[in-house]
């Protein structure tokens, strides 16, 4: 837990850096699309993900084979130096939270606030529109929503934004249907005892 909560610091202290360089040189917007790109190359997984953790290759390497990413997807001169100062100080492993933050900061900047969903299948834009709206009544602030698709929670929704958790899933509302049966008969079980004493 300890460790989870030193990565989150180390996130936040690069995230407040390039989110004040940014704003410093009106690239809020820019860093905003570079972001969702390395996001999405991230989130890949696979080779990227082995790349990012593996500690036997050189730091200059890494900060090369990023740049050249970067170049690759025309990601902006600030964002693809903060790819190469991650590398070079050995902070790779931490780059998804890094890019998380720096989310964050944006999306508060502009009075937004990300809402991740979890559904059991996909959900259409205007399925999504809907959410968000509803969403937007209840918080006051416009929503983006980040979609998950989990068949396990068979129907329904898992809605969590910031430390707010809404879960309305089918799987959670049997899981408490059971829980209350089960508690209901153990109940009924002391009573019976009861009675034979």
């Amino acid at each position: 837990m300890a460790g989870q909560s030193g990565n989150q610091d180390i996130a936040r202290r690069y995230a407040t850096a390039f989110f004040a360089l940014a704003s410093e040189a009106g690239q809020i917007d820019q860093i905003s699309k570079d972001l969702e790109t390395v996001a999405a190359i991230l989130a890949s997984g696979g080779d990227m993900d082995a790349f990012l953790h593996n500690a036997t290759l050189r730091r200059e390497d890494q900060a090369k084979a990023l740049v050249a990413i970067a170049a690759h997807y025309k990601v902006s001169a600030l964002t693809t130096k903060l790819l190469g100062t991650v590398a070079q100080k050995r902070r790779l492993p931490d780059l998804a939270g890094i890019v998380a933050a720096v989310q964050d900061k944006i999306a508060d900047f502009r009075g937004e606030v990300t809402a991740d969903v979890t559904a059991a299948q996909a959900l259409d834009q205007e399925q999504i529109n809907e959410i968000a709206a509803g969403l937007k009544q209840v918080l006051g602030k416009t929503v983006n929503v980040n979609l998950t698709i989990d068949p396990s929670i068979t129907g329904g929704l898992i809605i969590k934004v910031g430390s707010r958790l809404i879960d309305s899933s089918v799987k959670t509302k049997l899981e408490r249907l059971h829980r209350a049966l089960k508690n209901t008969n153990e109940l009924s079980d002391k009573a019976k005892m009861k009675e034979v004493a």
